[in-house]
This record gives C-alpha cells, sequence and structure tokens, in this order.
C-alpha cells in the first residue's frame, strides 16, 4: 500500500470522469429511475405530476448511487495503480427496459454495466508482482458491493427519519438490487472479475449483500435503527481491519 502522500497525488492526477464515462453514468441513471418509477405515477388513476416528480427523484437517486459506486472504485484503484472507468453494458440496458416494459415495471433489472481496469505503468512500479493483478482487480470490482452497502446504509438512515420519503426508499431499493445484480455471472458485470480474483472472495461478496440487505430490512420492517446500527459496526470494524494489516511503500 503506497503513502497517503503518493495517493493524494495520484487522486489529484488522475481522478475524472471522461466525456464517454459521464454519458453511461446518466444514461443509467435515467433508465434506471424510469424503470424504478414506472408503477408510480398515481394509483388507480394516472397523474402525470406525480409521476414526473417521482421519475425526477428516482433519476437523482440511481444518479447518486453510480456517480458515488464509480468515485469509490475510482479511488481505491488509484491507490493501487490502475484507472477506473464505468462500462456501461448498451444490451443490458435494453434488456432492463423490455422487462420493465413486459412485466409493467414488476421486474425492475439494474444491469447497467461494469467496470474497466487500466494499467498504469508508472503508478505500479515497486509494487509486488508488478504487472497486472487479478486480485487487485477483483477487489475493484468488489467496491460495487461495498458502496451498495454503504450507499443503502446512508439512504436507509433518511428512510428512518422520513418513513415516507419516496427518495430514500427507491434509493435503498436501487442500491440493493445494484449489488445483487452486479453479482450476476454475466461478462459485462463486475461478477468476473471477483470470482477470477478468488471463488472464495466472490463468496464473501454474496454473503456481505444478503447480511447487509437483511440487516437493512430489518431496520425498515421494524422501524429501528438495530440492524443500520450492527452493519455500520460490522463496517467499522472490517475497514479498520484492512487499514490495519495495510502496509505502506
Amino acid at each position: 500500500m503506497v503513502s497517503w502522500d503518493e495517493k493524494f497525488s495520484r487522486w489529484k492526477s488522475y481522478f475524472s470522469f471522461n466525456l464517454n464515462e459521464l454519458s453511461g453514468l446518466i444514461t443509467a441513471a435515467v433508465v434506471t429511475g424510469f424503470i424504478f418509477s414506472f408503477r408510480d405515477w398515481g394509483g388507480d388513476t394516472f397523474n402525470f405530476f406525480l409521476g414526473l416528480q417521482h421519475l425526477i427523484l428516482a433519476i437523482l437517486a440511481a444518479g447518486i448511487i453510480f456517480f458515488v459506486r464509480s468515485s469509490l472504485q475510482k479511488t481505491y484503484g488509484l491507490a493501487e495503480g490502475y484507472k477506473v472507468e464505468f462500462k456501461p453494458f448498451w444490451g443490458g440496458i435494453i434488456i432492463a427496459l423490455i422487462v420493465a416494459f413486459i412485466t409493467n415495471g414488476l421486474i425492475p433489472l439494474v444491469i447497467i454495466g461494469g467496470t474497466s481496469v487500466i494499467f498504469i505503468t508508472k503508478q505500479r512500479m515497486g509494487e509486488y508482482r508488478y504487472a497486472f493483478s487479478y486480485w487487485n482487480n477483483g477487489i475493484i470490482s468488489l467496491w460495487v458491493i461495498y458502496s451498495a452497502v454503504i450507499i443503502a446504509i446512508i439512504f436507509g438512515l433518511g428512510l428512518h427519519f422520513f418513513p415516507e420519503n419516496y427518495f430514500f426508499g427507491k434509493g435503498v431499493l436501487i442500491s440493493v438490487l445494484m449489488g445483487f445484480f452486479a453479482l450476476l455471472p454475466i461478462p459485462q458485470m463486475d461478477a468476473y472479475s471477483i470470482y477470477f480474483a478468488a471463488t472464495w472472495l466472490y463468496l464473501v461478496a454474496l454473503g456481505i449483500m444478503i447480511f447487509a440487505a437483511l440487516l437493512i430490512y430489518l431496520s425498515i420492517l421494524t422501524k429501528s435503527l438495530i440492524g443500520l446500527i450492527i452493519l455500520i459496526i460490522f463496517g467499522a470494524i472490517a475497514g479498520f481491519i484492512y487499514y490495519m494489516i495495510g502496509s505502506e511503500k
């Protein structure tokens, strides 16, 4: 693990979103927001203004989720000497839209894309096993799962204090489903990178999502913070252990 000064230098020099990335993220947010607000255009009668409000809020929630996800992946990737970019899965986006129309929004899919990892030769100099690392690539992809949990906790806290809030409710649902769909064995998703890093790592990722989802929805169903507090404590302990076992060059 490189020093913090080196990390800040890398983030300052390389942390950015190119136009292709931004267009992909915006498209993913709009499509995801549309899918998750598909059935929210009024009750028994169609309400355009209510539906438009729901659509905007769902797009905003999805945009925040995808932006935070990509930002965390970029941050970790640069610390390890890689430039990370969001890569949209256009076929998955089209499939998600078709399924939404066919099922009338009953089956919302989040198969919007995966991660492209670019080897930065200069930044990898001096690293153990200097060449491209499947392990590093797997951990970068694993940050999709970490980010899904982190964002779900934040939205879950908002939903606890504002139980009827549409924005927080959709944020929890989208972030949790994003984590699970990222583990689908589809080449364009992040599951393959995690699996090829180590088979057990994939099982850990699946376990994290199941554990997190159960605790988050436990808090929602019981209208208490107990599940979220347990999840935050486990996350803090895991982060502390990771930091302590890391070493600087």
